[in-house]
This record gives C-alpha cells, sequence and structure tokens, in this order.
C-alpha cells in the first residue's frame, strides 16, 4: 500500500515486519531456508559471556566440555575503570586535561 520498493533475493517470504524506532523506522524480511543437514560433521557451540568468560562443548565423543571464568578478568577491569577514574578527578579538579599518568 506503500510506494516504497525494496528488492529482495529470495521469492519464498515468510513476513515482513516494520519496526518504529525514535527517528527511523526498521525493516525485517523474514525467509524460510531449509535446514542443511549435518551429518558426520564435527560442530562446536561457543558461548561467550562475563562471569563464564568461554562455554565451549562439541558433538564429538571423548572431548570434554571447557569452561574458561571470567570474573578474575571482570576484577581487572573493575580496579582499572576505579583507578582511571580517581586520577580523572584529579585531573579535573586542577583544571587539566591531561598528565603522564
Amino acid at each position: 500500500m506503500s510506494e516504497i520498493k525494496i528488492p529482495t533475493s529470495q521469492t519464498e517470504r515468510i513476513e515482513a515486519r516494520i519496526i518504529p524506532k525514535s527517528s527511523c523506522y526498521i525493516i525485517e524480511i523474514v525467509y524460510e531456508k531449509a535446514e542443511e543437514t549435518t551429518e558426520n560433521q564435527q560442530i562446536a557451540g561457543v558461548d561467550l559471556g562475563v562471569n563464564n568468560l568461554i562455554a565451549l562443548t562439541t558433538n564429538q565423543t571423548g572431548i570434554a566440555p571447557l569452561l574458561i571464568k571470567g570474573r578474575p578478568l571482570k576484577a581487572i577491569n573493575t580496579f582499572y575503570n576505579k583507578q582511571r577514574s580517581c586520577l580523572q578527578y584529579q585531573l579535573n579538579s586542577h583544571n587539566k586535561s591531561s598528565s603522564h599518568r
């Protein structure tokens, strides 16, 4: 019902969504695609996070899942941000914009 034309590559469109945002509209076009078979393929699943930095598992037998903690890295980042904030406060109180520290 509109004069707007959007070229698409697929012919099997399922639906089109128009999502209003504060300054624009987002148009999502949903297609149906046949699922690929995964017989005799090695597949790994990776989940990135904050408290658990990496969770990894595979479909292979004999390989244990891997879980890497992210809390030590998160603590280092928090400490860095705290130190930077203190130094930035000192710069602002002396009306400076930079220092060697």
